[in-house]
This record gives structure tokens, C-alpha cells and sequence, in this order.
């Protein structure tokens, strides 16, 4: 980070007053946007900072440059800025920010914004050339900051152009105050007060109205004019010769500037011109000399549109304006010249370790061999901060195949890849990183120290590739990158020791085998634990509840959530777990462990989230899974939504090239809905298109598909080729102890058996399932299928009240409790013979839509829903909308 951004500029000692302006600054005060746009040369950074040091006024300030258009750079420029001002701020962000794995920084911003209300003075927060910002993430994150931060931070924003950021919104809310060019434009008045007053120059009435014309209060232009007029005796003819618009006049005036300076100063602002900041070390270097610290002092001395950027006067940097001029003249001169400047000043900062500088210079020459060559010096530093913006634009810029030779980067842009979805960019790249590493390990002449640092490279890279592997289907390759991940990293280094044991828990997840993953999951959370990564120890987190859910554990799972969300609320992140999508699997194990415990609102309330959370994130199988849930849930609370929601699940699954894993868990849902509409042939259709056959595999990564299948079969009393189903598939699920798809199994046993007239066998069935569920007391599965073992339930209930089982007590009075709850939730019409459409629209109606609004929401046509309405009309006897809506509530159909 360079501090000298979040310095606040001097003013210099010839200052012109602006009290009208101070007044409209003082306005602003009370609102949340201090406004100041002009072009380059206005003064807009002079004023503002001479106000501020009048007003004493605590301030963050920012100096922006193109290489901010980073958000992760820009958030922690801003959070060092108000620290400054207040030293703890921000703690908590900065380290989720400089993190390898993070939350994106929308939710950061949230984090901020609740830390800036525990501010209780007023504060600026400065962003100095904010049109340089081009980054559309930074600019909608300040302008979620402008919506939501409180009354006593006031953002000044002072930019060349005005920003795409709701400026006009926030006028018409009073909200903003803006200075324009118009308003900075130096009048005649303020023209004598430089002039006479500051500079002595004795100008008379008619110069002064002269200049103001010419300049049209140009105050940059006014700058070079009083520095073009040292040593002149007929100022008068020298501002009449001055004409044309403010560019030709500047190119003018700045040739004349550079005519009265030595030719040693003219060469030393030429050459310097290419450094976005100079210090007196770097200049001597660059030009060999050893007086630049004298040099430099002078020019700010004598106004030379040089600023100083640290109360030391150790680093300096040219005016934009004037810098650029100068590099325009430098342009003219002979490439070679350039390029050694630009080669020298590469090695100054590399020598200083300010390695991201002497990358800049290298760029700025197409120097891409010493580029890379510090690129992976730094690239692990980068990653680790967060810096994955800016590796991304380094990927971007540089060959593919010289990339390819530097095995640091290569793991580093490569994970960030797989990170953002780019899975097949990412693996040639992995490919040449495990390569290049194997050849040095295998090629001996290696310290005991060099051999260490490369196997442990080569144990990230297998890391890397079983992150890769993970979002594919399933692939036996994984394993063997785990293997060599574990065997060339160790626990010394926590953060790559979890993520390969999570590796490993991913591999035994993906292939069913829960035991297995289980314990390598725990091991990966006690190592993420001590890394102290907060996105990895979620992520891990995460995953072990989904594990235990697998196995049934559901009391488990929800602790492990539950624990999750403490861990997060004692580290001060609980906003981060509300607004983050990648928590959004959190809430959905939450959500469904209490569906399964029959808590319908509460599990209501965690799917809503989960749903919520994933549309704003980029994993679209999350999204895809927690909208199969959300529709069987909403299934028991509001058909027409949940028909909604199937609607955007199948357009999502068109736009989806989903693996087989997903697909075969969407085709399980998608017979299920078949059913519940008692769709048969629909179904069957279904089958024949997806290709289920009895006589194919059964595996972990199908069954979800198969036991629907098994379902289908009974709805069509295919009792045989049933009971030859799920006894495969109750054997799968036996063989990987998953507990949750043995009580189904085992209820559609007892459905099966009812179905043969073995009403004994078919009982049995039914205790067995209660028996595996009383544990972990869920009774979703009991709820789901009450409409077929209604009178087996009723049974077990009579015997279990004058005899003793195993089960306990208490799950038969939760489950009772549930039926009865459950059927009020469903609202039966009560004997009203209506339709499931005419339902719908009585349900639509109910919401004030007009029956345009309902046609568009049930894709039918508007006779249609008139036809619907008079046949509710007839059946309620009633004869408007507003009659048929409070009869139905009174019926609890609605």
C-alpha cells in the first residue's frame, strides 16, 4: 500500500482565497455527496484542501489512480484512510478483504457501513480523480454507499467527468452539493488577488480582464501564465499574443515555461515526467545524478506543479496535467531513451521491493520476460491479500505461453480461475505449473532448503487440481491429487494442510462414501481453524453439516450451523453470514433440518434466505438446488408459488449444462411434481425420455433418480419391478450408512406391502422407518406420504398407545402434533369443489392482481381466467371478486 494516496495535498503559500466557495462547501456539511467537477487545471484538489485546513475538518483522503480499479485495492485505501482518523476502524474487513478466500465486498461494505454509525463525529471521506475509477463493481459499491451511510461521513468526490453514480437521484433528495466549472473559473477579482496581491507582478486592469477572457478562468493556464512572465519586461504584449482555445494555450505556455528553466531542469522534469511518483533516491538513480532532494524542493518552491505527498517532502508527483504535457514532449524523442527510463526506473523499484511499480514500468514497455519474472515473486503475496482482481489483469495481458514458464503464477491465476467458473482456462495453465515443478524436483542440484520449497509447491499445485477435479463430475483423479498433496505438505502451514483434507472429503463425498468424508471434513476444519481463515473455515463448515445431513445426522448438522453462525457473530461477522451468498448452503441445511423436523415456518424462513442469497451469487448448481427445496416446501404452503418457482427451476435447468450428479437429483424432483399432479403418463414419458431402465447401474450419483422411479412404479401398482428397485437401492444406501434415504426406502416398503394386502409386512415397514427417524426425530418423510399410509399411522398410533416400542414417546406426539398442523397449513377447500386452476386464480385474486396480472401469472389466457372466476362465483356462491375473497378466507381456503 502506498500511504502517500492517503495523504492530504498542502496549499501552497499563494493560495487565493474563495470564501463564496468555503460557503457552498460548508452546505455540505449536512449532506451525504460533496460534488466538485471540472476538468484538469481548475483547482478542484487546491480548494478543497485549503478548505479543510481552515475548517479543521477530520478527513480521509484518497488520491485515486488507475491501478485502484481493483475492489479489494480500493476498499483498503479507504479503510487506511478513516483510519487515520479513527485507528481501529475497519479491522475486522481489512483482514476478510487481504484474505486468499473472501466474501465479496458488498458484504465488507455492509461490514463498514455499521462501524462507520459507531463514528459519532462528523468526517469527509475524499476521493480525489475519481474518473480515473472505470471498475463498474467500485463504482455500484459507492453507490450503495451513498444510499446507506449515516449522517455524519459527507464523501467528496472530485473528478474530471461526472461519475455513473446516482447524482441526480440524490439532488432531488437535497442530498448533494456540487461546484462546477463555473464555480471554480477565477473571476477578475481573484485573477488581481494571484497576480498582484500573491505574485507581485503589478498587472494592470486591462491585463487582468485580458486574462480572464483568454483563460476563461483557466486556472492552470493562469499558473503557466505567471510563470511564463519571470524575467519579462512587456508582460502587456506577451498576454495579448495569447489566443486560441485553453489547449493550444497551455501547449504554448508551456513551451514557454520550459524555454526560461536550464536545460538541466528542462531534462529533469522531461525524464522524471514517467513516474507516477518520484522520491529524491529514485530521480538520482534514474539520472544519475545526486542532487534531485535540492531539485525537487526548488520546483515545489517555485511553483512548479510539483506536490509533495508526505509531511517529509521524501515523495513528490507532478500535477496531472502538467505531467502529462511533459510526457507529450517526451514522446517526441527517441524510443530507446524511453524505454531505458522506463528499464531504470524497473530496476529502482524492484531493488526497493516495491516489486508492483517496477510490473508498471515493465508493462509500460512490453518488457513481459522481467515481467513475469517479478510477477511470481509477488503472485503469492497478491493471492494471499485478495489482490485477485489485479492477477486476472495480469493473466489477461501477458502471453499464454510465457506465462506458462512461471510455475508461482501459474498456480495463482489458475486457482483464481477455478475460483470464477473458468475450469477450462484454468487447466492448461495447472498442467504446465505441476510440469515445470516435477522437472526441477526430478533434475537434482537442489539446496535441502530449494527441495523443500518445491515440494511443498508441488503439494499446492495437487491442492489446486483437486479444486479443479471437485467441480467436475466425478473423477478418480482426485484422489491422487490428494495423495500427493498430502504427501508434500504438511501442518506447519494450516491454510493448504485443510484445504487438502478438504480435497479429500470432497473426493469421498462426491463417490458416497460419508464416513470417509466425514473424518477427513474434521480434520480440515481443525487445521482451518488455525489458520484463522474465516471464508475457509465456513466453507468447511458448511460441508460437514451437508455430510452429516447425508448420514441423517440432522441434529448434527443444525449444531454445526448453528455453531458457524456464533464463530461468525464472536469475530464480529454476523452481517457477513446475511448478506453473503456463499452462505446461502448454510441457511438451506438449516432450513431443511427443520422441514424435517416439521417446523414448516421456520424452515420456511432459512429456504427464503438461502433462495434470496444464491441469485446473488455465480454458483448456479446451489441456486438449482435450493430452488428444488423451496418448491416442495412451498408445495405445503402456496401452490401458486411454488409453481412459480418450478417455472424458474426448469428455465434454469435449459440454460444449465449441469453434471450428472444435479441432473439425476432434478429428475428425481421433477417425477415427484409428476405425481403430486397425478400426472402418470407425463411421468412415464419423463423415464423414456431421461433413459431410467432397471436394468442399468445403480449408483450414489443416480439414486435420487431411481428412487423416484421406484415411487412412480407403485403409483402404477408395478409392484415386482418396484420391490426389485428398492431392494438395490436400499442395499446402496445401507452399504454407504445413509440413514435419510433408508426411512424413504423404507416408507415406500410399507406403501409397497399395502399395496400387496400384506398389511403385517407393510406395519413393519412403517416402524422401521419411525424406528431409524425417532433418533434424529424427522418426520417430514411420514408428512410427505400421509395421504398413502394415512390408515397405517392411525394403526401403529392405537397399538403404540396400549404397548410398548421402541420408539419413543415423544416422536409419536411430535408427529400427531405435526399431521394435524401440517393439513390446516395445506387449507382444504372445506367441500367446496374447486379446481386446483380455479385455486390458484382464487389465490391470485386474493393478492388485488387484475385478471390480466393472473393470466400472465398462470400462462393462460384472459377468457380463461374469466371462466375461472364465474365458476368460483357459482361454487361460493357469491357474485364479485371482493365477496369471493372474504368468503374464502372465512373458509380458510385462502
Amino acid at each position: 500500500m502506498l500511504l502517500t494516496k492517503l495523504h492530504i495535498p498542502p496549499t501552497s503559500q499563494n493560495i487565493v482565497p474563495r470564501p463564496e466557495l468555503y460557503e457552498k462547501l460548508n452546505n455540505g456539511l449536512t449532506r451525504k455527496l460533496i460534488l466538485i467537477s471540472a476538468p484538469a487545471g481548475f483547482g478542484k484538489t487546491t480548494l478543497l484542501s485549503d478548505w479543510i485546513s481552515q475548517q479543521n475538518i477530520p478527513t480521509a483522503w484518497f488520491s485515486v489512480d488507475k491501478a485502484d480499479n481493483d475492489p479489494v485495492e480500493f476498499l483498503s485505501y479507504i479503510i487506511s484512510g478513516i483510519q487515520n482518523i479513527h485507528k481501529e476502524f475497519g479491522e475486522s474487513a481489512l483482514r476478510l478483504l487481504k484474505s486468499p478466500n473472501r466474501p465479496t465486498c458488498e458484504s465488507i461494505t455492509d461490514l463498514l457501513i455499521n462501524e462507520i454509525l459507531n463514528i459519532k463525529e462528523n468526517f469527509l471521506l475524499v476521493l480525489d480523480d475519481f474518473h480515473l475509477i472505470i471498475d463498474r463493481d467500485i463504482l455500484e459499491l459507492v453507490s450503495y454507499l451513498l444510499e446507506h451511510i449515516s449522517g455524519n461521513i459527507h464523501i467528496v468526490i472530485l473528478t474530471r467527468s461526472d461519475p455513473t453514480l446516482p447524482v441526480a437521484r440524490l439532488r432531488s433528495q437535497n442530498q448533494l452539493v456540487e461546484l462546477r466549472l463555473t464555480d471554480l473559473s477565477f473571476s477578475a477579482s481573484d485573477i488581481s488577488i494571484l497576480f498582484n496581491k500573491k505574485l507581485k507582478l503589478g498587472l494592470s486592469v486591462d491585463d487582468i480582464y485580458s486574462l480572464e477572457t483568454k483563460t476563461e478562468g483557466w486556472i492552470a493556464g493562469l499558473q503557466l501564465t505567471a510563470l511564463s512572465m519571470q524575467g519579462r519586461e512587456h508582460i502587456s504584449e506577451f498576454i495579448q499574443f495569447l489566443k486560441g482555445d485553453n489547449r493550444y494555450i497551455m501547449d504554448y505556455l508551456m513551451e514557454e515555461v520550459l524555454k526560461i528553466q536550464s536545460d538541466e531542469i528542462k531534462e529533469f522534469l522531461l525524464q522524471t515526467s514517467i513516474l507516477e511518483q518520484m522520491s529524491a533516491p529514485l530521480c538520482n538513480s534514474l539520472l544519475n545524478r545526486n542532487d534531485s532532494q535540492i531539485i525537487l524542493e526548488t520546483l515545489e518552491m517555485n511553483n512548479m506543479f510539483v506536490i509533495p505527498l508526505d509531511d517529509e517532502r521524501n515523495w513528490y508527483r507532478y500535477h496531472h496535467l502538467f505531467a502529462e504535457l511533459l510526457r507529450q514532449r517526451l514522446q517526441l524523442r527517441d524510443k530507446d531513451v524511453i524505454n531505458a527510463l522506463h528499464n531504470k526506473a524497473c530496476e529502482w523499484f524492484e531493488q526497493n521491493n516495491m516489486n508492483e511499480m517496477a510490473i508498471g514500468h515493465s508493462l509500460e514497455i512490453k518488457n513481459y520476460k522481467k515481467c513475469i519474472q517479478l510477477l511470481g515473486r509477488e503472485a503469492e503475496d497478491m493471492w494471499q491479500n485478495g489482490k485477485h482482481t489485479a492477477i486476472l489483469k495480469y493473466g489477461s495481458m501477458l502471453p499464454d505461453e510465457l506465462i506458462k514458464t512461471n510455475t508461482e503464477f501459474c498456480l495463482y491465476y489458475s486457482w483464481i480461475l477455478i475460483s470464477s467458473g473458468q475450469n477450462q482456462k484454468a487447466e492448461p495453465f495447472l498442467e504446465s505449473a505441476e510440469l515445470n515443478i516435477k522437472k526441477i524436483i526430478h533434475g537434482g542440484n537442489l539446496t535441502k532448503d530449494n527441495i523443500q520449497y518445491h515440494r511443498k509447491l508441488l503439494g499446492k499445485i495437487s491442492v489446486a487440481f483437486a479444486y479443479l477435479k471437485s467441480n467436475e463430475e466425478h473423477s478418480g483423479d482426485i484422489y491422487d491429487y490428494c495423495r500427493t498433496a498430502m504427501e508434500n505438505l504438511s501442518d506447519d502451514d494450516p491454510f493448504w494442510y485443510s484445504w487438502a483434507w478438504f480435497s479429500y472429503g470432497i473426493a469421498y463425498f462426491s463417490n458416497g462414501s460419508l464416513l470417509e468424508s466425514s473424518t477427513s471434513f474434521n480434520k480440515a476444519f481443525e487445521y482451518s481453524k488455525k489458520s484463522g481463515n474465516i471464508y475457509l473455515i465456513s466453507t468447511i463448515a458448511i460441508r460437514m453439516a451437508e455430510n452429516e445431513q447425508q448420514l441423517g445426522h440432522y441434529k448434527s448438522a443444525f449444531n454445526k450451523c448453528s455453531d458457524l453462525l456464533a464463530i461468525m457473530k464472536d469475530k464480529g461477522f454476523s452481517e457477513i453470514a446475511k448478506a453473503e451468498w456463499t452462505y446461502a448452503a448454510l441457511f438451506l441445511i438449516m432450513g431443511i433440518t427443520e422441514f424435517m423436523w416439521a417446523d414448516l415456518d421456520r424452515g420456511y424462513e432459512h429456504i427464503k434466505i438461502a433462495y434470496d442469497l444464491s441469485k446473488k451469487g455465480k454458483d448456479i448448481y446451489l441456486r438449482i438446488f435450493i430452488l428444488m427445496v423451496y418448491t416442495v416446501m412451498l408445495r405445503e404452503i402456496d401452490e401458486v408459488e411454488s409453481e412459480m418457482k418450478s417455472i424458474e427451476l426448469e428455465d434454469l435447468m435449459k440454460q444449465t449444462d449441469t453434471h450428472s450428479f444435479l441432473t439425476t437429483m432434478y429428475f428425481g424432483w421433477k417425477i415427484h411434481s409428476f405425481l403430486e399432479k397425478g400426472q402418470i403418463e407425463q411421468a412415464n414419458t419423463y423415464v423414456s425420455e431421461y433413459g431410467l431402465d432397471l436394468d442399468k447401474n445403480k449408483s450414489y450419483s443416480n439414486e435420487s433418480a431411481y428412487a423416484a422411479y421406484a415411487n412412480l412404479l407403485l403409483a402404477q401398482s408395478k409392484l415386482d419391478e418396484a420391490e426389485l428397485l428398492l431392494s438395490e437401492l436400499y442395499v446402496l444406501a445401507d452399504e454407504g450408512n445413509r440413514v435419510e434415504k433408508m426411512i424413504g426406502l423404507k416408507i415406500a416398503y410399507a406403501i409397497l406391502y399395502k399395496k400387496k394386502s400384506n398389511h403385517e409386512k407393510a406395519v413393519a415397514n412403517l416402524i422401521e422407518a419411525m424406528e431409524m427417524a425417532a433418533g434424529e426425530n424427522l418426520l417430514y418423510y411420514f408428512l410427505m406420504y400421509r395421504h398413502l399410509t394415512d390408515d397405517l399411522l392411525k394403526e401403529i398410533f392405537r397399538v403404540q398407545a396400549v404397548t410398548k416400542t421402541k420408539i419413543p414417546q415423544k416422536f409419536f406426539d411430535d408427529l400427531k402434533a405435526a399431521l394435524e398442523r401440517w393439513n390446516k397449513h395445506k387449507k382444504t377447500n372445506v367441500g367446496i369443489d374447486l379446481s386446483s386452476r380455479e385455486l390458484d386464480t382464487l389465490k391470485l385474486i386474493a393478492q388485488d392482481l387484475s385478471n390480466q396480472e393472473v393470466a400472465d401469472k398462470l400462462f393462460i389466457s384472459l377468457n380463461t381466467v374469466k371462466t375461472h372466476l364465474k365458476n368460483i362465483y357459482s361454487k361460493l356462491e357469491v357474485d364479485n371478486r371482493a365477496k369471493a375473497v372474504t368468503r374464502a378466507k372465512e373458509l380458510r381456503i385462502v
